[in-house]
């Protein structure tokens, strides 16, 4: 367990000097944990470039610890203080609270999240992997920052800490931005959307396994909005630049949330277009978007997988039959495609919304389930605050409504193709949430003049989503306190209550081990690794290895 409470704040430590280069405001904790956040996408931008020309095994990984240092002790007036210190044991005591004896995110991380992690760890970039396991074609960038953070201190348990490390980081840094905003008595529209947002996350995005892929994303997409209506970015170029890199990050981690490379650019004129090609940080985000979408056709043949509109199709390692199948498959399972009572193909499932009534019938009610009691309670805080506001002083008037205006579009637009495409929660977290929030946040500015001091009201509620994050947690953690295989660490060998690494067969096709999961679920064993049937061949070119069907 001590190992475990170290490795947690050295994590904080290690990451944290990277974000310098994007991020280096004044010293207090809201900062401290944007400047983390942009520290991960520095992270994984060097991930993504290393695994190009090799393997990112702990000997590579461990020279970035002697890289931080050097950042940390170059920079060390920034770290030597008490803001810094306080944000270190509160950032650490979360990641601890939130990894502490967890399970992972099932199936999903067994079946491509680990094992990924795993390839990445051990080759480089393997040319048509897509081809071995159709979900190595659509990834996310996470399992990039999973990989590197292999290294001499952390071992393999280093690639845990990623889903942890954002969740913990948009939580202090919203929970930081409403004390000051409590303290100084100042409810704006940032202040209802922290709020109102924070209620959700200490609602439903409190069990790290939960996270996956999917909730690092919408803990982002939830900042990035913040980030939005806390600044005026007009003049600010730096800001907007990194605005659009956060977006990017955001894309990259999961492409069904791309809309939100758009709200950069509602801070962008003809004076500050110019600007922003001025500065290096510009080519920063375009050289890793660049990078991400080469990996993609590298690795399946396709720039956006599996949307087999972006194929190259003469490219040797490109399946376009099994990609549109992949795409259809997809599409059907998000909307309810097994609880047909007749089952039909994927393809006419998803045509012409036949869909709507099956979908209606088996997920409507669980989505309800989620999102009713969190809509009554927004609802129930809000007419608490009508009650108390002053009805005799004129309404205010909403500040930066068209930068307002413009996320309910593009909120708005976002909801109209998730339900279209993808309807199921876990891909449209943020865009429902937002939208909710949006909407409270406006009503609440619009339409409630608070004149008596309203601090401890929201302090205690505040503190009782804090209390009840905490003791959700605690309550898992002993619920949990017995041993397995590399307790009280996240359970990442195997699905089992003992963690033990499941059986694995061995294929070897033109002298390459490949490695199948008895079991269906490969998690972080041998690689490369599938739970599939093994139907591909072999050919190295240049030293880099190709997998074609």
């Amino acid at each position: 367990m001590l190992y475990l409470i170290l490795s947690s704040i050295l994590v904080t430590l290690i990451y944290i000097p990277f974000g310098v280069f994007l991020s280096k405001e004044n010293k207090n904790i809201t900062n401290f944990s944007s400047q983390l956040i942009y520290s991960l996408i520095v992270l994984s931008f060097i991930a993504l470039f290393l695994n190009f020309f090799s393997p990112l095994n702990i000997y590579i990984n461990s020279i970035l610890i002697i890289i931080s240092l050097i950042l940390f002790f170059k920079d060390w007036k920034r770290y030597n203080n008490l803001y810094f210190l306080f944000f270190l044991i509160i950032i650490s005591s979360t990641i601890l609270l939130l990894v502490t004896n967890s399970n992972t995110y099932r199936p999903d991380a067994g079946l491509y999240h680990f094992p990924y992690t795993q390839i990445l760890n051990e080759e480089k970039i393997i040319i048509g992997l897509s081809n071995l396991h159709f979900r190595f074609g659509h990834i996310s960038i996470i399992q990039y920052l999973s990989a590197i953070s292999n290294n001499i201190i952390f071992g393999v348990n280093g690639m845990i800490f990623a889903p942890a490390v954002i969740a913990a980081a948009v939580i202090v840094n919203f929970l930081f931005h409403l004390k000051h905003y409590i303290n100084n008595k100042q409810y704006n529209f940032h202040f209802y959307y922290l709020f109102f947002t924070l209620i959700f996350i200490f609602y439903k995005m409190n069990r790290y396994s939960e996270y996956g892929n999917d909730s690092p994303a919408h803990f982002l997409f939830f900042f990035l909005i913040s980030e939005t209506l806390r600044f005026d970015f007009i003049d600010n170029v730096r800001k907007v630049i990194n605005l659009f890199i956060l977006s990017a990050f955001i894309l990259l981690n999961k492409i069904t949330l791309g809309i939100a490379c758009l709200i950069p650019f509602m801070h962008v004129n003809k004076t500050n277009f110019y600007k922003c090609f001025k500065i290096k940080r510009t080519y920063f985000g375009i050289i890793l978007i660049f990078l991400w979408f080469l990996k993609n056709v590298l690795v399946s043949g396709c720039i956006v997988y599996p949307l087999s509109q972006t194929c190259i199709k003469n490219l040797s390692w490109t399946d376009i039959h099994k990609t549109k199948e992949v795409s259809a498959e997809n599409e059907a399972w998000t909307k309810s495609w097994s609880e047909q009572n007749k089952i039909i193909s994927h393809n006419d499932y998803i045509k012409d919304f036949k869909w709507i009534s099956t979908w209606r019938d088996n997920y409507l009610p669980k989505l309800i389930e989620i999102l009713l009691p969190y809509i009554l309670f927004t609802i129930f805080i809000t007419i608490i605050l009508y009650i108390h506001s002053n009805k005799n002083m004129s309404l205010k008037k909403l500040e930066n409504s068209s930068k307002i205006n413009f996320l309910f579009f593009l909120i708005i637009v976002s909801f109209i193709i998730w339900f279209i495409k993808i309807p199921i929660f876990r891909y449209g977290t943020s865009f429902l949430i937002s939208m909710i929030v949006l909407m409270t946040s406006y009503i609440c500015v619009t339409k409630i003049n608070l004149t008596k001091d309203k601090r401890k009201f929201f302090s205690i509620i505040i503190f009782i989503g804090i209390l009840a994050f905490i003791t959700k947690n605690f309550y898992r953690v002993l619920d949990n306190n017995y041993y397995y295989n590399n307790s009280p660490w996240p359970k990442f060998y195997s699905h089992g209550n003992d963690n033990i690494i499941p059986e694995i067969e061995t294929k070897i096709i033109s002298g390459k081990k490949i490695y199948k999961a008895t079991e269906g679920t490969c998690m972080y064993s041998r690689a490369p690794c599938t739970g599939f049937k093994i139907d591909i061949s072999i050919k190295k070119k240049f030293r880099y290895l190709i997998f074609t069907n």
